[in-house]
């Protein structure tokens, strides 16, 4: 689903007064920036329509935003990522936005959260499903980055683990971790251990005897 952000070119820059008078018109400042454009765009965006965005939207979601003038002329439109939200301290309502803007056709690395789907197997049976990393920061073509990485633990036994090399990603993505690193795994607790060796031990034992037993019936013949 494309995500379209729209925006207008902002004039009113730093001064205090005239950008609460923004806000309480209904706009929200922001910025654009990075190596896709040339310097950064002041913009403002009409707050009810980005928040109905906003909602549906991480960090790792690709944008296309939007620049219009006061008449409504495009200005400018390109990919584009939330980079930073400012929140008022007291009503935690959005102050500011921060857009990335990406080169198109070069790589970058962004953030990129985890979903774990399915429940495991290890706990069914007692085991503690551990999330060692609840996000990765991935290497992609800026329109090739996922918005989630989805990992299924459904078949994870008991001490199992999935690490990075495990891991399905699109053609042109590539997480930075070392392929060993652990994602996800199922702890065993400690009393869950000696439940499962017990039984182990116990049936070794009366083989023994018995063996014995037999050597000893043979030594009186």
């Amino acid at each position: 689903m494309e995500h379209v952000v729209t925006a207008q070119l902002r004039t009113v820059v730093g001064k205090k007064r005239a950008v609460r008078r923004l806000r309480s018109q209904g706009i929200i400042p922001a910025v654009a920036y990075g190596p896709g454009v040339e310097k950064p765009l002041n913009i403002g965006l009409k707050k009810n329509e980005f928040l109905k965005i906003f909602k549906h939207v991480s960090e790792s979601t690709p944008l296309t935003l939007v620049v219009t003038d006061d008449s409504g002329k495009e200005l400018f439109k390109h990919l584009a990522f939330i980079k930073m939200v400012q929140y008022d301290k007291v009503t935690d309502e959005v102050k500011h936005v921060d857009f990335y803007i990406p080169e198109a056709h070069h790589k970058m690395r962004i953030n990129v959260p985890i979903h774990v789907v399915g429940k495991a197997a290890g706990v069914e049976k007692g085991g503690i499903l551990e999330v060692v990393h609840h996000e990765v920061v991935v290497e992609a073509l800026p329109d090739k980055v996922p918005e989630v990485i989805e990992i299924d633990v459904t078949n994870l036994g008991l001490g199992e683990t999935i690490r990075v090399k495990d891991v399905k990603l699109p053609e042109g993505v590539k997480i930075d971790l070392d392929p060993e690193d652990v994602l996800v795994t199922v702890i065993v607790p400690r009393g869950l251990e000696v439940e499962e060796t017990a039984p182990a031990a116990e049936t070794t034992e009366p083989e023994v005897l018995k063996k014995g037993k037999k050597e000893e019936e043979e030594e009186e013949e």
